[in-house]
């Protein structure tokens, strides 16, 4: 056995006055060899299943690793395999309602504008016969407002009205497809914006003309997950199926400012993309009324404008500059972020100085010029607001163009 040396220990005990309890431990332990070792690692093995027996009843670690087991098998994929595959769902979603709106759209186009399935053989039909509800070609429909088919008439020498009652009234059921929106697949229903006359004999004659129910049912068949199926003319109406009660912007005033025109998705179904560049005179001359009605203004042509239209507005008096600018592109998108950005410019706009047209002229025709997608067939349009008049000119003669920048003159074009 072996046995410490104390003595040699001492001074360094007291020097760092250390416990004296670590001392005589020092003292008692001797080291262990032989037949020692082999029962001190006996019992460390025990000491250790002992700590793992409550190490396991305490966490329940075979239990967790036993219920986990399944989850946590590797699964290798490719990222390519998956793109295509995501693709490919993508497409195959599309085609679906693109053929759903093509069914439509020949549906629509297979039907005369001027047809009644009359007695007699009589197909044509009069136009005062659509407002008549004695004649077999006067036309109900089913108005979202009202949620029923009656309607109100105007008598043409007295100017006097009366009304026509409803002959049907849908019911409404929760939709769980729609949110639980009531819904109902009986008709479909119409909607014609406040300013518009809805017993006009041509928007009647157009509103029976886009009654197709029951393409808009077998669309419904084909696809279960379908949301609503909408049709709007350039009337002014929207027809869309299933029909829905309206929801008021004020219930209780009945304010309707809806206009199906106005939507994103018909915008950028009946245009092309655009470049535009709005010219705003801030001289002297415009201060007061005249300022305002050309901030209105430019605010109900942006309301037009959709994320595939870029645009600017040139403030021009003594100087000219460009309100906005990305970069080195001296037209932005016209996303809804961008637009409130330059509206909320027009209200820190002060009006002074005079008018330089021809500065202003020439930047927005560069501009225009600069456009990197701009081709020789492609149209732009330049909106031109001062004290004189309000001008919309549209220029696709590239050469008229270049020649007047030459010039260095201003270029008017008819409207």
């Amino acid at each position: 056995m072996l046995f410490v040396n104390i003595g040699s220990l001492l001074p360094f005990v007291f020097n760092r006055r250390l416990n004296l309890k670590f001392v005589f431990l020092l003292i008692l332990v001797p080291c262990i060899f032989g037949k020692q070792e082999q029962s001190v690692i006996k019992k460390a093995q025990q000491l250790s299943r002992a700590l793992r027996s409550i190490f396991d009843d305490g966490t329940k670690y075979e239990e967790i690793s036993k219920a986990y087991s399944d989850l946590t098998d590797a699964d290798v994929f490719s990222p390519e395999e998956e793109l295509k595959e995501i693709k490919e769902e993508i497409e195959q979603y599309l085609k679906e309602r693109a053929a759903i709106a093509w069914n439509a759209k020949i549906s629509l186009e297979q039907r005369p504008l001027n047809f009644d399935e009359g007695k007699n053989g009589e197909n044509e039909t009069k136009l005062e016969d659509l407002n008549d509800p004695n004649k077999h070609s006067f036309v109900r429909y089913l108005n979202v407002k009202k949620m029923n088919d009656g309607s109100t008439l105007y008598k043409n020498n007295f100017g006097g009205s009366y009304e026509v009652n409803g002959s049907r009234q849908v019911r409404l059921r929760p939709n769980p497809n729609f949110y639980g929106l009531p819904t109902s697949s009986e008709s479909s229903a119409v909607h014609v914006p406040t300013p518009i006359y809805n017993r006009d004999p041509e928007l009647l004659q157009r509103i029976r003309w886009s009654d197709i129910d029951q393409q808009y049912r077998r669309n419904r068949e084909q696809l279960k997950d379908l949301n609503f199926q909408k049709f709007c003319s350039d009337s002014g109406f929207m027809r869309f199926f299933p029909s829905a009660p309206w929801l008021w912007e004020d219930r209780q005033s009945e304010l309707d400012l809806f206009d199906c025109r106005n939507t994103e998705w018909y915008v950028e179904a009946a245009t092309i993309p655009r470049n535009l560049i709005i010219l705003l005179d801030t001289s002297g001359s415009m201060l007061g009324q005249r300022f305002e009605i050309a901030r209105q203004t430019i605010e109900s042509i942006l309301s037009t404008l959709s994320d595939s239209d870029f645009f600017n507005i040139i403030q021009f008096s003594k100087t000219t500059t460009l309100m906005e600018q990305c970069g080195d592109r001296e037209l932005v998108q016209a996303s809804l972020r961008n637009k409130k950005v330059l509206l909320s410019r027009l209200n820190n706009i002060s009006s002074e100085g005079k008018a330089d047209y021809e500065n202003a002229l020439h930047k927005a025709f560069v501009a225009l010029m600069n456009v990197s997608t701009l081709s020789d067939s492609d149209f732009f349009n330049i909106i031109q607001f001062s004290k004189t008049t309000t001008l919309m000119e549209q220029c696709g003669d590239r050469e008229l163009v270049q020649a007047s920048l030459r010039n260095k003159k201003s270029a008017s074009f008819p409207p």
